[in-house]
């Protein structure tokens, strides 16, 4: 198992995808239009808050990551992030008949990348 990524540590890494996620949390929640256009969502009053709820749950997720101080704590995080990932991805299948193929696509995608990266820093050696 490696121990760095391009001269990065598993918990740089770990906090690199917390600020990634950070990122797209504060944009969904203070920009929620841009995110919903991003995705091909249409932009409705109920469809930017539930972009905003999202946005906040990505938050309060890479607080885990952010905030990690031991090698249990990195890992804990990681898991959470690839968990609700994959959950992501799941309901984005199941509700693709109504959401479309571009949507449902760039939403599956994203989710299974992110979560991707989390599982293979993860399985890095602290």
């Amino acid at each position: 198992m490696a121990t760095t990524v391009a001269g990065m540590s598993k918990q740089q890494l770990a906090r690199a995808l917390g600020a990634t996620g950070a990122a797209f949390g504060l944009t969904s929640v203070v920009a929620p239009r841009v995110v919903a256009r991003s995705y091909g969502v249409p932009v409705s009053p109920a469809g930017l808050q539930l972009q905003r709820l999202f946005g906040s749950r990505a938050l309060a997720i890479s607080v885990l990551a952010l905030t990690a101080r031991t090698d249990e704590e990195v890992d804990r995080g990681l898991a959470v992030l690839a968990g609700a990932n994959a959950i992501d991805a799941l309901t984005a299948l199941a509700a693709a008949a109504q959401a479309g193929r571009p949507t449902t696509l760039r939403a599956v995608v994203s989710s299974v990348a992110y979560g991707a990266a989390a599982l293979a820093v993860r399985s890095m050696k602290g």
